[in-house]
């Protein structure tokens, strides 16, 4: 059974320009360059959930969702805004420079990762020293300390976010020097 594509509007108008085609024909070549490519990479800051297919007879890359959606189109072997190849020693100064910001920031969302999953801990184990509590004191203070845990927790929750949309746009400026 084949998978059924659509095509973002940013990818047709990428594809446009870079190969020519009218907008009207480009969603329908991508679909079918899709159907026949091969996968090459798989993004891990999306939970696998979107892969790079290449297309070796026309050198067309596409980053394809795993709903079907095509959200990316390159030139195989060419940089971004480039009508020439890139030579190996630029990829590859490129890649390695990607690949260390990359690390920096996995390791930046990590921390906060691990920091979010104690402080949901300690939330819990609050929660859980609450039950059956009769003192009033000890409950008041509880509910503050809850308050000002679930405050923490939220800037973690929009600070591993943050991270974790930049790890995906990092991940997908690999693409064209794969």
């Amino acid at each position: 059974m084949k998978t059924i594509y659509n095509v973002t509007k940013k990818t047709i108008a990428e594809a446009a320009r870079i190969f020519g085609l009218s907008k009207e024909t480009a969603a329908n070549v991508l679909i079918g360059r899709a159907h026949q490519a091969v996968k090459v990479y798989t993004f891990d800051s999306t939970n696998r959930s979107e892969a790079v297919y290449d297309h070796y007879p026309t050198n067309t890359r596409l980053i394809i969702a795993t709903n079907g959606a095509i959200i990316g189109v390159y030139e195989i072997g060419k940089l971004p805004g480039s009508n020439r190849s890139a030579c190996e020693l630029v990829r590859s100064t490129i890649l390695r420079g990607l690949k260390e910001e990359y690390d920096r920031l996995y390791s930046q969302w990590m921390d906060v990762e691990v920091t979010f999953a104690q402080t949901s801990l300690e939330i819990a184990m609050t929660k859980r020293a609450q039950i059956g509590e009769t003192d009033d004191v000890i409950l008041i203070q509880n509910a503050k300390k809850l308050s000002d845990l679930c405050f923490e927790n939220s800037k973690r929750h929009k600070e591993r976010s943050k991270l974790h949309r930049e790890l995906i746009e990092l991940e997908r400026a690999f693409v064209p020097y794969l």
